[in-house]
């Protein structure tokens, strides 16, 4: 093995070590993992240090992602998802098992602007498990739900284990940003179609109820107080509509702004952007008053940005000295000499990506073995956009594996003991998930390209 693999391997190793066994801070885990990358490029190291360090301060990922974490605190700040999960009840809560299609849907629609899976089990957990309860869901299978749906947080963009994956020298030189928005849509709504019909199944199966009639406002009531709420999905309609399509080839072809200018906007930059506008001014009336409310705001929102800020920085720093000591080549070439079948190697990677998300969150995990996958399937010829958004769904396990986040918030709101819910979300959930994740490395289930 080349110089670049063993250092991958170290990298890998420390991370593991660093959060598994000492329980810091992940980002402190990418520093040291960093330095290590560096001691490995030999007398290469003090040349690239300011160069790789300067790739990972200045990359255009950063500012998105830290701007995606203050909309999706705006958002939860002003209850603007609350509303929104009314209206969804309203249309869907009288059906058998509504409450646990509320949370489905609901739980799809927040991933869309908060990649956070225990974010995501809090803000629509606290609303429909109660709905679940009075509807008959026993305690653990509401919180197996919950849990399992918070997966979405990882899959449908914006999230972080995208804009860490993006970061990776390779994938951004193979995979576009808008390219990758749109088939992580598309693998978005397979999910949602899977967790759809686990709801069905277990509905039939425990003869679960609709929600309370008491529970479900008109549909006119929660639309009227609700539907400005739905205006914060144009942040990211708008920035589609001028990146693709028809308007997209018009402003191509026009001379005052032509293909360069086109190129040169960046799609995952201007989403937070409009979204973040958006939602001022819909959630205006519901924003923090006065300076101190506003301080109180920072406060308490701060630690989002320090845990994910250096692990973004550092992640894509150690990318760019691999990337310079030869990664790409030597990996292929190491994976090539295994002469493993594209089908074993995809099985392989979700099984290693799986095991790893049970003590660590998505993000960690995809930031410590993304890049090694992504080399590994695209080495036996697994398209490039397609070796990404296989990585992720494989990752997105995190919420329905033994020692995640968002169980512990589900089942601390179900009153349930969180050992429970793991069997329901095994077979529920994280061997279905790995089946499809497999059949779209494949191509079996299609993802435009």
């Amino acid at each position: 093995m080349g110089t670049a693999v063993w250092a991958l391997l170290s990298f890998i190793a420390i991370v593991l070590f660093w959060a598994i066994f000492t329980k810091r801070n992940i980002g402190e885990a990418m520093i040291l993992g960093f330095v290590v990358t560096l001691v490995f490029s030999g007398s290469q190291a003090f040349e690239l240090f300011l160069p790789s360090l300067m790739k990972g301060l200045t990359h255009s990922v950063v500012f998105a992602s830290l701007a995606f974490i203050f909309m999706a605190q705006l958002i939860n700040y002003t209850g603007l998802i609350g509303r929104i999960i009314q209206i969804l009840n309203s249309l869907i809560g009288r059906l058998p098992g509504g409450a646990a299609y509320v949370n489905t849907f609901g739980s799809g629609l927040f991933a869309l602007v908060a990649g956070s899976g225990s974010g995501i089990a809090a803000t629509t957990g606290s609303i429909t498990i109660p709905w679940m309860e009075r509807s008959g869901w026993r305690k653990e299978h509401a919180a197996s739900i919950v849990a399992g749906n918070s997966g979405f947080g990882s899959i449908i963009p914006p999230n972080s284990t995208m804009f860490i994956m993006l970061g990776f020298t390779p994938v951004a030189a193979t995979v576009g940003q808008g390219d990758l928005f749109i088939a992580l849509y598309i693998a978005g709504l397979y999910a949602l179609i899977h967790r759809v019909v686990v709801v069905f199944i277990m509905t039939k199966k425990y003869n679960i109820q609709s929600v309370h009639p008491n529970l479900i406002q008109p549909i006119g009531k929660s639309f009227s107080e609700g539907w400005t709420s739905l205006l914060i999905f144009l942040g990211i309609i708008l920035p589609l509509i001028i990146h693709f399509g028809p308007l997209a080839k018009w402003y191509a072809s026009v001379e005052s702004v032509g293909e360069t200018a086109m190129n040169a906007m960046s799609f995952i930059v201007w989403v937070p952007v409009f979204m973040i506008v958006f939602t001022l001014i819909v959630g205006r009336n519901h924003l923090p008053k006065g300076k101190s409310q506003w301080v109180k705001f920072f406060e308490d929102t701060a630690p989002s940005y320090y845990v994910i800020g250096p692990v973004l920085i550092f992640t894509f720093a150690t990318s760019a000295v691999l990337n310079e000591i030869g990664l790409t080549e030597q990996l292929q070439t190491l994976m090539m000499s295994f002469a493993v079948p594209k089908w074993l190697m995809i099985a392989i990677v979700g099984i290693i990506i799986t095991l790893v998300a049970t003590p660590l969150a998505t993000s960690a995990t995809i930031a410590t073995i993304g890049l090694a996958s992504f080399g590994a399937l695209t080495a036996v010829g697994v398209d490039p956009l397609l070796a990404v958004v296989t990585i992720m769904m494989f990752g997105a396990t995190e919420g329905s594996t033994p020692t995640s986040g968002p169980i512990y918030v589900a089942t601390g709101m179900a009153r349930v003991g969180p050992e429970k819910t793991y069997v329901p979300l095994l077979i529920y959930y994280t061997i279905p998930l790995m089946i499809i994740s497999w059949l779209i490395g494949m191509g079996i289930i299609p993802i435009p390209l």
